[in-house]
C-alpha cells in the first residue's frame, strides 16, 4: 500500500506541477481536443473573468509541489480535489475525447483521499465541541 500511495502521490504531484508551470512557461504544447460549443463557452467565461486560470494554476503548482515533497499531503489532497473533480467533469461532459486524463486525475486523487482518510475523521464529526 505504501508503494501505491507513493506512486499515486508522485504522479498526481507531477501532473499538477508540470501542467501548472506549462500555463506560465509554455514549454509543452499538447494537442488540443476538439471542443464542443458548450466547452468553448465554458472556457471563454473562465478566461473572461481574468483571474481564474492564473489563480487555479498557482494552486495546482503549490499543491503539486507539496505532494512531491510529502509535506502537508493530506491537506493538499483536499485542496486539489475540486480542481481534479472539475477536470474530470469537464472531460466527461463537455470534451469526452480527453476523458482518460480526467479519469486518471480523479482516480489518483480519490485513492490518495482514501489512503489519508484517518486524517479527515475529525472533519466528519456531526456535533463538534469547541
Amino acid at each position: 500500500m505504501k508503494i501505491a500511495v507513493l506512486i499515486a502521490r508522485v504522479l498526481l504531484g507531477l501532473i499538477f506541477v508540470v501542467f501548472g508551470l506549462n500555463f506560465f512557461l509554455h514549454f509543452y504544447n499538447p494537442p488540443m481536443p476538439v471542443m464542443t460549443p458548450a466547452a468553448t463557452a465554458f472556457q471563454t467565461g473562465l478566461w473572461g473573468a481574468g483571474y481564474f486560470f492564473k489563480y487555479m494554476k498557482v494552486i495546482e503548482i503549490v499543491s503539486g509541489l507539496f505532494l512531491l515533497i510529502n509535506r502537508y499531503t493530506a491537506l493538499f489532497v483536499v485542496v486539489i480535489f475540486p480542481i481534479s473533480l472539475n477536470i474530470f467533469l469537464f472531460h466527461a461532459i463537455l470534451v469526452p475525447s480527453g476523458i482518460p486524463i480526467g479519469v486518471a486525475i480523479i482516480v489518483l486523487n480519490l485513492f490518495l483521499g482514501y489512503a489519508y482518510r484517518k486524517y479527515y475523521s475529525a472533519l466528519f464529526t456531526a456535533n463538534p465541541v469547541a
